[in-house]
């Protein structure tokens, strides 16, 4: 294995006996009952893929498709059945909350007791413990047995011990899970910290927000076999896709009772801006977004957009059959795939749309664009069928285009709130702090 890259998976195949009952595990186990016999799990099945080094890789699917044991096998818990694991450099992880703690040490006791099983001297250790205690922030509770700790206190210690032994490859299956918000974030700064040391970092989530912000590319897995590998953004919009499929709620023939917006008619000609499909895995053959395109108030085409201005976004749609109960909108997404900003006629008037075989429908939303942070932003659409809370998602454009947004203020956040501000001067004697 070259010195570039960090971990290389060569058809890796992991198979567990499934048994009956007990007693056939224990006869079994001994060496006895059929040869070949029983059933078996096949809980990986020919996974390959290399992981360079200075990396961050996510893993993602659904729970049961093979993360965790993969995971496994790379920390070397667990070994695999068929198939070679390459591993460049000192592994730290976190895959169970609390593996390798020891309930009756202190926190103090496990933070050493889990460098010794790294092959970190005492005196190593001793230097790294101060910003061990600072990153996990429990106080006390570091000379308490960990096994009164809560499972965010669990997390904290967990995740303060794995990336402060300077690690090579650094896992993270799921342990952020449990921690609050403010820790969370914490995490991720350091995580862009490690990046920047050239760390390697394996990071399993179903947090696909998360996984796209941390990953520049994703393996997903299915049934323990790998659907999809490569950039970040395409693994994670193909994996949504099939999220949004999976969760389709509305029968065939069933028609909820929602008052429908009046359409008008339009008989004039006129050209429209051309789309751009990206690689969208939701398409529908029975309806297809045609065109999607942003126009200012002399009703010009734009993609600069000055908050606070007035705009109005039009998705036109094309219907080989007749519809009802259609549910379009768009949204702006930021460079990680994180939705900041949507707008359906489901959502904003509890009223769906018709549409006719061999007709297209224009919606057109007209809006006052909020004060959005400035920068870059991708556009989606999407039409599905039924309501919000139980319909079928036919088509989901992501990449249609994107948005420059102009704003002159300074909010450093996604969205600014417009408020009044009123001040008032009160004496220190006249207020009471309870």
């Amino acid at each position: 294995m070259d010195t570039e890259t960090a971990i290389r998976i060569t058809d890796v195949k992991k198979v567990y006996d499934v048994y009956e009952n007990r007693r056939e595990m224990f006869w079994r186990t001994l060496g006895f009952g059929r040869k070949g016999g029983g059933k078996i799990f096949q809980a990986l099945n020919g996974v390959s893929f290399d992981v360079k080094r200075g990396e961050t890789m996510g893993i993602i699917g659904t729970n049961g498709a093979g993360k965790s044991t993969l995971l496994k096998m790379i920390t070397g818990v667990l070994e695999q059945t068929e198939g070679e694991i390459e591993v460049n450099g000192r592994v730290s992880a976190l895959l169970e909350l609390g593996a390798g703690f020891r309930p009756d040490y202190t926190g103090r006791e496990n933070v050493y007791l889990n460098g010794r099983m790294m092959g970190i001297t005492r005196k190593e250790m001793e230097e790294r413990v101060p910003q061990i205690l600072e990153f996990a922030d429990i106080g006390d509770f570091i000379d308490q047995p960990v096994k009164i700790y809560s499972s965010g206190m669990f997390a904290r210690l967990a995740f303060a011990v794995a990336i402060n032994v300077e690690p090579d490859i650094l896992i993270v299956d799921e342990a952020l899970s449990v921690g609050d918000l403010f820790f969370q974030n914490k995490c991720f700064k350091k995580f862009e910290e490690l990046k920047e040391k050239n760390v390697t970092i394996l990071f399993v989530s179903h947090d696909i927000s998360s996984v796209r912000q941390m990953c520049s590319r994703v393996v997903w897995l299915e049934h323990g076999t790998i659907r999809k590998l490569g950039a970040a953004d395409e693994v994670c919009d193909a994996y949504m896709d099939q999220k949004r499929k999976d969760m389709n709620g509305l029968q065939d023939g069933e028609e909820p009772e929602v008052p429908q917006i009046e359409a008008t008619r339009e008989d004039k000609k006129r050209s429209v801006p051309g789309i751009h499909r990206g690689n969208s895995d939701l398409l529908s053959e029975e309806i297809e977004i045609v065109s999607c395109y942003l126009t200012d108030t002399k009703g010009k085409v734009t993609t600069h957009l000055t908050v606070d201005e007035s705009y109005e976004m039009h998705v036109l749609v094309s219907f080989k059959t007749d519809k009802k109960n259609i549910i379009v909108g768009f949204l702006f997404e930021n460079n990680k795939g994180l939705p900041i900003y949507d707008i359906n006629n489901y959502i904003n008037q509890q009223e769906g749309i018709t549409g006719h075989a061999g007709e297209v429908t224009e919606v057109v939303y007209s809006f006052r664009l909020p004060r959005l942070q400035k920068g870059t932003y991708i556009v989606g659409a999407a039409v599905a069928e039924g309501v919000q809370e139980k319909h079928t998602m036919h088509t989901w454009l992501h990449g249609i285009g994107d948005v420059e947004i102009i704003n002159p203020g300074f909010n450093s956040s996604y969205i600014e709130i417009p408020a009044q501000v009123d001040v008032k001067q009160i004496d220190r004697e006249l207020l009471e702090i309870v």
